[in-house]
């Protein structure tokens, strides 16, 4: 029942009808906000009602548009790169969290004050780029790779530019520190295992923390994929790649009602996509934590 439950909460609620229903919405505030005509409404809901069911030609008004090719070009660029800034995320937060809470270890246990000068260089650092606007970063690589850009540096801007990996570390680093304050994790803190420094590894010191810390750092990660997902988008319109980003903005352009319908559809569904992995990970190791989160 709980698997079912979970399935009906995340996949059909917060997936599917999510998707239809914000799309739905976004559609009919940018109608209403361009003044079209009243036909124009039944023409866009019979699109959409085309493209959820997959017609091969959903587009009445501009034919040649097919379901199957928008979804590829979401599919081939907008969820690799989306994936890939989520991995980025959660491995530069795991370890700025891993450095703060091991610094602070070696504080107060040994008054050394090395490894707190060292996290504190890396915390400025990480905080002067989150300080950068994210479509600072995207013009700068832009001026210097054009459309050649890596997608491995268009995924690190996407985090480390405008706070993402600044708050995620943040985040992380905070609840870990209060972890460490607990009876448990000072008994484990008293027989001898590494500290892990760089990363918070099984059978080290920060390792034992992050376990302590993961249930609230899964939904923390969730609540962050719409986030990336913008982000996303935003890079391939500057970037000038074939994904969603750049068909919102030519549909935008030119004032293609049914191709701008298809790309936030999709762009939903790949939101709703990332977001459903993230909880079903958390679902799957921490099934009484995700019913608190729910």
């Amino acid at each position: 029942m709980r698997l079912l439950r979970f399935f009906a909460r995340e996949f059909f609620l917060h997936g599917i009808l999510f998707s239809l229903a914000g799309t739905a919405a976004l559609a009919l505030l940018y109608l209403v906000s361009i003044g079209a005509p009243v036909e124009t409404y039944a023409e866009s809901a019979r699109s959409f009602f085309l493209l959820v069911t997959g017609s091969q030609d959903f587009s009445t008004a501009h034919p040649g548009f097919s379901a199957g090719r928008i979804i590829a070009s979401g599919a081939a660029v907008t969820l690799p790169l989306a994936l890939v800034s989520l991995a980025f995320l959660t491995v530069i937060s795991l370890s700025l969290a891993a450095a703060s809470s091991v610094s602070r270890y070696l504080v107060n246990r040994h008054g050394s004050q090395g490894a707190a000068g060292l996290y504190a260089v890396l915390d400025a650092a990480v905080s002067a780029l989150a300080a950068c606007p994210l479509f600072v970063g995207f013009w700068a690589l832009a001026q210097a790779y054009g459309s050649e850009t890596p997608f491995v540096f268009i995924a690190l801007a996407t985090v480390l530019l405008g706070g993402l990996s600044w708050d995620a570390a943040r985040f992380l680093g905070a609840d870990m520190l209060a972890q460490a304050e607990t009876t448990h994790a000072i008994v484990f803190g008293t027989l001898g295992n590494p500290l892990g420094r760089a990363f918070p590894l099984p059978g080290t010191w920060s390792g034992y923390l992050f376990a302590s810390s993961l249930p609230r750092f899964l939904p923390y990660l969730a609540g962050k994929v719409p986030a990336i997902v913008g982000a996303v988008t935003i890079a391939e319109i500057v970037f000038s790649f074939p994904g969603l980003g750049s068909t919102l903005l030519d549909a935008l352009l030119a004032t293609n009602t049914d191709l701008l319908v298809a790309s936030v559809f999709i762009l939903l569904c790949l939101n709703a996509v990332v977001t459903f992995a993230v909880k079903t990970v958390l679902f799957l190791v921490y099934p009484r934590w995700y019913e608190k989160s729910a």
